[in-house]
């Protein structure tokens, strides 16, 4: 379908989505917001993807909020419902089946870090800039920040990330947890994208599994990971790639998954 505010490709099994409003940094407005749930939706929905890339076009990822609609200002219960609209997508990008890798590009502030933070692996640009800057503007982190930055980093560290809202800047970010690699401008799309497509190539119905499971793990008790697991597993093992992967092993050859 046609985007008005991203711009959607696919690259082999790899759907390559990019926030596309370089003069506004791709701030996180809420046409763009609505149109990335359904990017993920459908290469959710396509048999022939199996990972996704974010990126941003422009010297940006993404630098936040609409910052045109926040000067209008909020009434108290205004403001909530503002932001608990947007839940639902957040919860969406968050649990997309498909692994998700943020090609952070530039600047990733406030909302737009916390959309980083909500993919399961972050590479970087040399040139990227991280901030939690909601303090700067006298606010708070939302968009699952406040989640997803003290499991990476630690309590302290996200500490004087929020209470600063310092920015910092790629090696900074690999440093401390937040950016799993670090590449040259020029190199980041390509290796990213590189990244995805094995990915892809793996087996769908261990990784979906995978993701789910992981994202639970803070959450539940070691007694209930354990029969979480063996019911993922299970499920698995009835898989034809499953058999697939065990029949390669023994005769020591690269699986060729089918998704089946």
């Amino acid at each position: 379908m046609p985007y008005e505010t991203i711009v959607c490709e696919k690259r082999e099994r790899v759907a390559l989505i990019r926030m596309n409003q370089p003069d506004m940094m791709n701030a996180l407005e809420a046409r763009m917001a609505a149109e990335l749930v359904e990017a993920f939706r459908d290469a959710a929905g396509d048999p022939a993807t199996g990972a996704i890339v974010l990126t941003g076009t422009g010297n940006a990822f993404s630098a936040g909020g609409d910052i045109s609609r926040l000067m209008q200002g909020f009434e108290l219960l205004e403001g909530q419902q503002y932001l608990k609209r947007a839940y639902p997508q957040l919860m969406e990008l968050a649990n997309a089946e498909l692994p998700v890798i943020a090609a952070v590009n530039g600047y990733a502030v406030g909302a737009g870090f916390s959309v980083a933070l909500l993919c399961d692996i972050i590479f970087a640009s040399e040139e990227a800039k991280f901030g939690q800057v909601f303090v700067n503007i006298g606010a708070v982190p939302d968009c699952g920040s406040m989640f997803f930055l003290p499991r990476l980093v630690g309590l302290q560290k996200a500490k004087e990330l929020v209470f600063t809202g310092s920015n910092i800047d790629a090696r900074e970010a690999y440093r401390i947890g937040i950016v799993n690699r670090v590449f040259p401008p020029d190199e980041l799309l390509d290796e990213s994208i590189k990244f995805a497509q094995k990915l892809a190539a793996g087996p769908p119905a261990a990784l979906r599994q995978a993701k789910r499971l992981l994202n639970m793990s803070t959450e539940v008790s070691l007694e209930t990971m354990l029969e979480l697991e063996a019911y993922a597993q299970s499920l698995c093992f009835q898989t034809e790639d499953h058999k697939e992967g065990i029949t390669a092993f023994l005769e020591r050859r690269k699986p060729v998954f089918k998704g089946k």
